[in-house]
């Protein structure tokens, strides 16, 4: 076709064919005839179109169903373009080729050859339906993911022009397309309103573990587990917001205090299933949205389509409250079939939980009595005791630290510290840290006062430094030099005789300070000699010789 143009291009540029015989003219405005191919003549048929044409004059093509018959032309000119415009309208409530005239038919050929270079216009909607058709049984694609892919693009890009019918009719057809091929239910997600489906879903969930956690009947009231509840009365409450004509989420005590009505919303949603399953024939759930139940779909519903074999037999799941099931090439849905609506029974519940806990928080904004059930205002009101007795036992402890008693602290542990010295530790020098603490603890300007040393130290202090105090006692074989054998002290050489003794007085006089102190000394300096522990605590918490190590100790001490 483009050697045509050009050939004819040439034709008319060239001089001496203008002013030739043929193309002179005796008038004086000089016409010029215009030469067009013969494809662009009004009356020119294609061959392809005229065999379209005899298709459905042919007495097979008239048996065939209208479905069967547009299928066949497609499958025909399923590679066919023209050059031929369309200008014109064409209107029409399930367009076919068989609905349109042959200026029609050229204008749509012309039309989908761009739409398949990517160059989309508004020239006709039922044009674009007459694409999408092709497009569902597999004309010009591949059926599959590459299908669904073209189906959905062209979609996207015609909503521009007509978004109403185009959301109305290919948005179900897309969720049928996925059904049909066995794709990936993901796909259908943007298109299947599954975040409707997947709220009553979460709610027959927690009905149903509420039922089956219920305690026995005739079982004494206990108050729900609240700290357990955090995370799936967020996600109900949100559930709850989907579903329910009371737009929960957006109200005033909710923005304030969101983890309050969470909480009591899904008590009393528990509480109110477990009632259901006493008291009703049906549940909670099923009493808001109705029961699960099949009914027969019709793929591709109020489209032109053909499929030339049955569908397998095959169940697909959609989501987890739809799914599709073919038998015998008869398609059936099974679901909730509410058509999306929300519940009212469930914005009156969310309102009245909204209004109770208001009015026992003496929130600023109250709301209205809308007349609910006394039962149900009584079950509110439970719940909501409840959860402020476990928000009241479960408050945060706060601690407050008086930063100006510090000094005191310090003060009370110089003086602790003062008392548990020995009389050799005191003849050595008071430690420059205690006499530190001494002096601040001396200091009236801190304190405002004499500091006296606190009660629990009282008795510690009385006998650690009473004149009366006993003094060490050394057996008559140790060593006066006052350093005995691998580095015992002299008081640590007396602490093991009054082990081997078994004397529980000289243990006591012969540890001198901490015995744990003591013990871990010993240890540490027999640790070479015996590889092991030489001293234990027992069960009685006094320490004790290793029986296998006693006769090491006592030859040690002998030396």
């Amino acid at each position: 076709m483009a050697d045509i143009d050009k050939i004819l291009e040439q034709l008319l540029s060239d001089p001496r064919l203008r002013t030739g015989r043929a193309f002179s003219s005796a008038k004086s405005y000089g016409d010029e005839p215009i030469i067009r191919r013969g494809s662009q003549m009004h009356g020119f048929v294609p061959e392809p179109i005229k065999r379209l044409r005899e298709l459905q004059t042919t007495p097979t093509g008239r048996a065939w169903s209208e479905t069967r018959l547009f299928y066949e032309q497609a499958r025909l000119l399923e590679d066919f373009e023209d050059h031929a415009p369309y200008t014109g309208q064409f209107l029409s409530y399930y367009p076919t080729y068989r609905s349109m005239n042959d200026r029609q038919l050229r204008g749509y050929f012309t039309w989908r050859a761009n739409v398949r270079r990517g160059q989309i216009e508004d020239v006709s909607t039922s044009f674009a339906y007459v694409y999408i058709y092709e497009l569902l049984m597999g004309i010009g694609v591949e059926p599959g993911t590459g299908g669904f892919e073209a189906i959905q693009a062209f979609y996207q890009a015609y909503r521009t022009f007509d978004q109403a019918s185009m959301d109305r009719n290919v948005r179900p057809w897309l969720v049928d397309y996925v059904v049909d091929h066995g794709l990936d239910p993901k796909l259908a997600t943007p298109y299947a309103d599954t975040a409707h489906d997947g709220a009553i879903a979460l709610l027959e969930g927690i009905d149903r573990a509420a039922v089956l956690s219920a305690p026995p009947k005739g079982s004494r009231r206990e108050a729900l587990g609240f700290g357990t509840l955090a995370e799936p009365a967020k996600k109900l409450m949100e559930a709850a917001a989907e579903l329910s004509t009371y737009r929960i989420t957006e109200s005033k005590l909710y923005k304030d205090a969101p983890d309050d009505l969470e909480l009591v919303f899904c008590a009393v949603f528990i509480r109110l299933a477990r009632h259901y399953a006493r008291t009703h024939n049906q549940g909670l759930t099923e009493t808001l949205f109705g029961t699960r139940f099949a009914v027969r779909h019709l793929m591709y519903a109020s489209a032109i389509h053909y499929d030339p074999a049955p569908h397998e037999d095959c169940v697909f799941e959609l989501s987890p409250t739809r799914r599709y099931v073919c038998r015998q090439g008869n398609w059936t849905c099974e679901g909730y079939h509410d058509g999306g609506a929300k519940s009212a029974k469930l914005g009156d519940i969310c309102r009245a939980v909204d209004r109770q806990l208001r009015a026992a928080l003496d929130y600023p904004a109250q709301l209205k009595d809308h007349a609910e059930p006394k039962y149900l205002v009584k079950m509110i009101d439970a719940e909501i005791v409840d959860y402020l007795a476990y928000k009241e036992a479960h408050r945060p402890i706060v601690i407050d630290i008086d930063l100006s008693k510090l000094a005191g602290i310090r003060s009370a542990a110089a003086v602790t510290q003062e008392a548990l010295l020995v009389d050799e530790e005191r003849d050595e020098g008071t430690p420059s840290g205690a006499a530190d603490l001494s002096s601040c603890s001396n200091s009236p300007d801190s304190h405002g006062g004499d500091i006296k040393p606190p009660p629990a130290h009282a008795e510690l202090l009385a006998e650690t430094s009473s004149p009366a105090a006993p003094s060490l006692l050394a057996p008559e074989s140790t060593p006066s030099d006052g350093t005995g054998p691998y580095g015992l002290s002299q008081g640590e050489v007396s602490f093991l005789w009054a082990l081997l003794k078994g004397n529980k007085e000289e243990l006591i006089q012969g540890a001198g300070k901490s015995v744990d102190l003591v013990v871990d000394a010993v240890n540490e300096k027999l640790f070479d000699l015996l590889g092991d522990t030489a001293v234990e605590f027992g069960d009685d918490g006094t320490p004790q010789l290793v029986e296998d190590y006693a006769g090491d100790v006592r030859d040690v001490l002998e030396q």
